[in-house]
């Protein structure tokens, strides 16, 4: 029969806390809401009781039956289900047992045979990594020469490429450097034809002047901007009204009736307008004469409060009253 020493796992050499810990460990198992039964715990708390008093020795039988009364029979064959019970768990677990060995050398001759087919693997990549060393070498001493090849294409492209760049660099600074350079001609007259739009009439205006290619008429320097003002050509008593612009450039009427751009080379850009012909230098200004165009009529100062000339603006304040005058005086009425 089974005493409670072996239901519950331990013998007289166990301490009490290695009891405890066996039926922990028991009772986890056996507990009805692990998949025990109410039997099976009842019959652990009386192996655990019996134990701590020191009857662990005892039949379990014989304790059952001297506190039980006259249902101790039914009692005693409870326990030998229960003793049943553990005989099956106790068979169930060896069963348990030889399953994980056999798993655990199944595992391991699929281990070695995973690690064969690694190695085998691992060899034909080596094999291909040769080949392929093999292969680039041999491309590499074929396309030595072409390589060779197409650095020197490679520098002769780049050679054009810096001569085009050169050349149009030089021929942008060529012209620049011309048009903005000074011109010294011998004085000459030169008729000059030029279809002159105005803006009431549609038929065209033939206009003939003359360009002073060396001697330019000097005008006075002003230092009020933005207001027409009578004066006289430096050194001459030839009369003519102007107006400057804040950067310094005028506009000049004589009494011809001609209009006169004088742009300010320290400040004007060598964008010219298309309207501006030019005509000579006078000190730090280019003299173009306007013909046609913005700026280029009476009728335009009257009825306008500023006109902008290639980039510059100039005001009408006062023109009005300086033009009447410079009509009276070319007229010989009324000195300035």
């Amino acid at each position: 029969m089974t005493t409670f020493h072996e239901l519950l796992g331990t013998d007289d050499s166990c301490s009490i806390a290695e009891i405890k810990e066996k039926y922990r460990q028991l009772s986890v198992r056996l507990h009805p809401d692990k998949g025990g039964s109410q039997a099976l715990m009842q019959m652990l708390n009386m192996a655990y009781q019996q134990v701590i008093k020191g009857c662990g020795n005892k039949l379990c039988s014989d304790i059952i039956f001297k506190q039980e009364d006259k249902n101790s029979q039914n009692f005693k064959n409870k326990i030998i289900e229960l003793v049943k019970e553990k005989e099956k768990l106790q068979a169930l677990l060896e069963q348990h047992k030889q399953n994980v060995e056999h798993a655990f050398s199944a595992g391991e001759k699929s281990t070695q045979q995973t690690l064969i087919l690694l190695q085998v693997t691992n060899n034909q990549l080596n094999k291909q990594l040769v080949l392929l060393r093999h292969q680039i070498e041999e491309d590499g001493n074929n396309n030595s020469l072409s390589k060779k090849a197409n650095k020197k294409y490679r520098f002769i492209v780049i050679f054009i490429i810096l001569a085009i760049i050169i050349t149009v660099a030089g021929g942008v600074w060529y012209y620049q450097t011309q048009h903005q350079q000074r011109q010294s001609f011998v004085s000459t007259s030169v008729p000059i034809t030029t279809q002159v739009k105005n803006v009431i009439a549609t038929q065209p205006t033939t206009v003939e002047y003359v360009d002073t290619m060396n001697n330019a008429d000097k005008i006075m320097i002003m230092n009020t901007t933005g207001l027409w003002q009578q004066r006289y050509y430096e050194g001459t008593r030839q009369p003519y009204i102007a107006v400057r612009s804040i950067n310094g450039s005028y506009i000049v009427k004589d009494c011809q009736g001609t209009f006169s751009y004088y742009s300010n080379r320290l400040h004007n850009t060598t964008h010219i307008s298309a309207n501006l012909i030019f005509s000579a230098n006078d000190r730090y200004f280019s003299v173009y004469r306007i013909p046609y165009g913005n700026g280029s009529s009476n009728q335009q100062w009257l009825e306008s409060k500023s006109l902008s000339i290639n980039s510059n603006i100039f005001s009408n304040k006062g023109y009005k009253s300086s033009a009447l005058g410079l009509a009276a005086v070319c007229s010989n009425t009324v000195p300035f």
